[in-house]
């Protein structure tokens, strides 16, 4: 540009009108730019919300949620802190349930894995205790009866114990149950006798699954509640009496609560689990605690004394009375009978000491054989008892999915998006106007 031209151009634009704005031109722009942050910000949020509804693929990434895999993983992983609830999307029938202190209240919670491999968490009230699950792994027995496919919790009347945990019958119809107690502090008399004990049992008795009802089967007392249902679910083992000293165990029938059969049991012997009865129905399996090898009189009060202690399998039977004792001596650690597979029972073992848990099979005559299930978290996990029987327990490592996640999650996942494009906005912007003053700096002057 030439000298002459840039002073036509000077004076023509001194000649020009004034261009006319309106006065609340600058208020229209800041209008205009709160729209569009507004709207931005709304799409964010429509994008969060959408996201949680939509079927995220699952741990395994193989499969999506709603499928049916009906194998049983060998190894589980700790939930997110942020999972899913079961109270708001429950996801039975369970594949297991274990319990975790991997949650925001920082209280132990209940995990339940479904059978398409979700994760949801129970929160426990404070005091509450866990439960047990049916062998089809629908319901869920606590302080509530609880349907782990619709979500559906029922308060029974009575209420029943959760201390001892309940034992469900083979068809998971109905369960065996201890009527809870009133009284929660022990008293004693003048001469020290006691007047009243919250461990002590009254009211045994059957929960019927379809209407919540309870129907009470035998009234006794006992120290520690042990029971077994048959397999074809018509007789019932239960254990009975003030203190181990003078146990008894007592074969009942289911329908009218006919005591059938009595026999007496020693202080160190007791219902071996769940599923103590044989598959035949013809034998009672319990368990002899054989004491500690270097002190035989512990009593396993304490859970050091309780790793020490060794144990074998009895079989009774039950129509002759005759107690046949296993030939292997001094297995290790706390045993519970909970399935039998390919003939053989499943106990899992805990050690009281580390709180590890093992599940294991125990061939005839020969060594245990560990089964490859293993769940992160507290103690043992609780498995349907017809998977740990028909299942195949070769299903991959399963750890949950992290959009399996509260309603919460998301909209904190959303606001932190939208706090990162805004200062990638921000920087962006700071960018060009820095771009531009560095151009304008380094551009030569016109010629004059």
């Amino acid at each position: 540009m030439t000298a002459t031209l840039h002073r036509a151009l000077v004076d023509l634009a001194g000649e020009a009108p004034d261009m006319r704005m309106p006065e609340d031109l600058w208020r229209r722009g800041r209008r205009i730019r709160r729209r569009r942050r507004a709207a931005g910000i709304l799409a964010c949020l429509l994008v969060s919300v959408t996201a949680m509804w939509l079927p995220w693929p699952n741990a395994t990434g193989s499969r999506f949620a709603g499928t049916d895999d009906r194998t049983l993983p060998t190894w589980v992983a700790q939930p997110y802190l942020w999972q899913q609830t079961f109270s708001e999307d429950p996801n039975g029938p369970a594949k297991l349930v274990f319990e975790t202190g991997h949650s925001l209240d920082l209280e132990p919670s209940l995990v339940v894995v479904g059978q398409d491999d979700s994760f949801r968490l129970i929160y426990h009230d404070p005091g509450e205790w866990t439960g047990s699950l049916s062998p089809d792994g629908r319901y869920f027995l606590g302080d509530n009866l609880v349907d782990l496919v619709t979500g559906q919790s029922r308060k029974l009347s009575p209420a029943v114990s959760s201390a001892w945990p309940a034992v469900w019958s083979p068809d998971s119809r109905s369960a065996v149950a201890v009527v809870g107690k009133d009284d929660v502090v022990p008293t004693t008399g003048p001469t020290g006798e006691r007047i009243n004990d919250p461990t002590r049992l009254d009211n045994i008795v059957i929960v019927s699954v379809p209407d919540g009802s309870l129907r009470v089967v035998h009234v006794a007392e006992a120290d520690v509640f042990r029971a077994a249902f048959s397999p074809d679910g018509t007789r019932l083992a239960i254990t009975v009496g003030r203190d181990r000293q003078n146990q008894e165990l007592l074969i009942l029938d289911v329908a009218t609560g006919t005591v059938q059969r009595t026999l007496p049991l020693g202080e160190r012997q007791q219902i071996a689990g769940s599923a103590a009865w044989s598959p035949d129905g013809r034998r009672l399996i319990l368990t002899f605690t054989e004491g500690c090898p270097t002190s035989p009189s512990c009593d396993g009060s304490i859970p050091e004394q309780s790793a020490l202690q060794r144990f074998h399998l009895q079989y009774l039977d039950v129509d002759t009375g005759t107690v046949t004792d296993e030939a292997v001596r001094g297995r290790p650690d706390r045993p519970e009978l909970i399935a039998w597979r390919q003939g053989a029972p499943v106990l899992s073992v805990t050690n009281d000491v580390d709180n590890s848990c093992a599940i294991v099979r125990l061939p005839d005559g020969g060594s245990p054989e560990a089964l490859p299930l293993r769940a992160a978290g507290y103690g043992c996990p609780q498995y349907p008892r017809n998977a740990l029987e028909q299942w195949p327990l070769d299903g991959p490592q399963l750890r949950p999915s992290p959009w399996q996640a509260q309603n919460w999650a998301y909209i904190a996942l959303g606001l932190v998006v939208l706090a990162c494009v805004g200062l990638v906005v921000k920087l962006r912007r700071r960018w060009r106007r820095r771009s531009t003053t560095w151009r304008a700096r380094i551009a030569p002057d016109p010629p004059r």
